[in-house]
């Protein structure tokens, strides 16, 4: 197994940048240091650790959650069920064992959306199960979004673009919550082995996540072997999404990652079961009209025509075609 050492994730700290407005961060010169390092990390692996980001959400905010997860998935079987994920066009809702057609996923979920959507209603337990999980999730959801607006225009400026490049395309908040629940579970199961989540790549253009210390999740590095991302304290991981990926024309790379039973700390029990693993995405998504084409002083752009971002996750529509691997659509008004 490669050491977590040998991916070598950058740390950046966001504080000095949040404590800053658009027009002077556009200019400072730790900022830009921050912007390039942050360009760096998503060339060579799409991944980032963050500190400094608790002026948008606190830590307190992410314990309630976490506490809340806690609580949301201890209750009984047919109280989530009534909740239950219904569509993907919605994505809200709970997701029990199996429901991602996943053998050998071992985890349920939640799916929260911007509760603004009268199309895509949201799927709350009952208020009397768990008093105060809607209001609490909906304040975290725009919390996040704000975090997640920040971000990405410190990536607007690692890209020499204007601070406000992406915000008119991402200011919708079509971003989705997800808690996840990963139950104990038994090391080596047949037919699953330490797998808890099978090798994947988010959606979107950036996944802020929150985890807690079990630990197990890895990240597949350039030589293909996978590379454990250790939690650390007071820091979230930040990973280049699939839609990002294209909009930079390939530059930034949306990485592979997966969950597994991490292995034997001193003390525990090789028989035993290994312990729950809980954590917290919050994908960004680029609003449902927003139009990506690869971003000016990219290169020669590799996609042929440029994509709304609703079509991107269509797997149904007729006119998309595959080529070189990479999704291709015919000409869309802007």
């Amino acid at each position: 197994m490669v050491q977590e050492l040998q991916l070598n994730l950058n740390i950046l700290d966001l504080q000095h940048f949040l404590d800053l407005d658009p027009d002077t961060a556009a200019k400072d010169p730790e900022v830009l240091k921050t912007a390039q390092l942050l360009k760096k990390s998503y060339e060579q692996h799409g991944f980032v650790y963050m500190t400094g980001w608790e002026k948008l959400v606190t830590e307190d905010m992410v314990k309630g959650v976490f506490d809340y997860s806690e609580k949301l998935f201890s209750l009984p079987q047919e109280k989530k069920d009534a909740c239950s994920y219904t569509t993907t066009a919605a994505n809200r809702g709970y997701l029990a064992f199996g429901r991602e057609n996943r053998a050998t996923d071992r985890k349920e979920t939640w799916e929260i959306g911007n509760g603004v959507t009268p199309e895509f209603p949201e799927r709350w337990p009952e208020e009397d199960d768990i008093p105060g999980f809607k209001s609490a999730m909906s304040h975290f959801h725009l919390s996040a979004h704000t975090l997640n607006l920040r971000i990405m225009s410190l990536l607007a400026l690692a890209l020499q673009l204007p601070y406000d490049f992406f915000e008119p395309q991402i200011n919708q908040r079509c971003n989705n919550l997800r808690l996840l629940h990963y139950p104990a579970a038994k090391r080596g199961e047949e037919g699953k082995g330490d797998s808890r989540l099978i090798p994947h790549t988010d959606d979107g253009t950036i996944t802020l996540l929150w985890q807690d210390f079990t630990g197990g999740l890895e990240v597949q590095a350039p030589n293909g072997e996978w590379v454990p991302v250790v939690p650390k304290p007071r820091t979230l991981l930040v990973n280049v999404g699939d839609m990002l990926e294209r909009w930079s024309n390939d530059s930034l790379k949306s990485t592979r990652h997966r969950a597994v039973i991490p292995p034997l700390k001193e003390g525990e029990d090789g028989e035993g079961l290994a312990k729950v693993r809980r954590s917290i995405a919050y994908f960004g998504n680029p609003n449902s009209d927003a139009l990506i084409d690869c971003i000016p002083g990219t290169g020669e752009p590799k996609y042929k025509f440029p994509i709304l971002a609703k079509e991107f996750y269509s797997t149904a529509l007729s006119y998309t075609i595959e080529q070189d691997g990479k999704v291709q659509t015919k000409p869309v008004e802007a």
